[in-house]
């Protein structure tokens, strides 16, 4: 089942990649069919987003409205998914592009699956930190 994971995953940040900052209902179908009805998204803390809780496939999609809105263009590009059984460590290059700001960086995401949905995804500032919350590290 682990394997089934990491390709749903894979699944679910091809969608992202295609992801229009002005409409992002285009992908949201696509995104909605890995959801977990009771998902869990968890914005990253130091995000202005953080002080709300983002639970359900429509609280994923309030989170990624209100993130996206913020951004004049925005991309996912995963680098790196790791098998970790019931869980997949996702690293990816994030950039985009506001009047003001432009990032290029890599970030890491913990996904945890069940029954062949995600339930869970917690962003995290390094790969390691990823991985020694999946258990992989001490």
């Amino acid at each position: 089942m682990s394997r089934e994971n990491v390709e749903i995953v894979r699944g679910l940040f091809a969608a992202f990649q295609s992801v229009d900052v002005g409409n992002f209902e285009r992908c949201f179908d696509e995104v909605r069919e890995v959801l977990d009805p009771e998902i869990e998204w968890v914005a990253a803390p130091h995000s202005l987003l953080a002080s709300e809780e983002y639970r359900g496939p429509d609280g994923v999609r309030r989170f990624w409205t209100q993130f996206l809105s913020a951004w004049d263009e925005y991309g996912v590009e995963v680098e790196e998914l790791i098998d970790a059984g019931d869980q997949v460590v996702a690293v990816m290059r994030l950039s985009g592009r506001t009047e003001d700001l432009e990032i290029d960086e890599v970030r890491s995401s913990l996904l945890t699956l069940r029954a062949g949905k995600i339930v869970r995804i917690e962003p995290f500032p390094t790969k390691d930190d990823a991985l020694e919350a999946a258990g992989l590290r001490e």
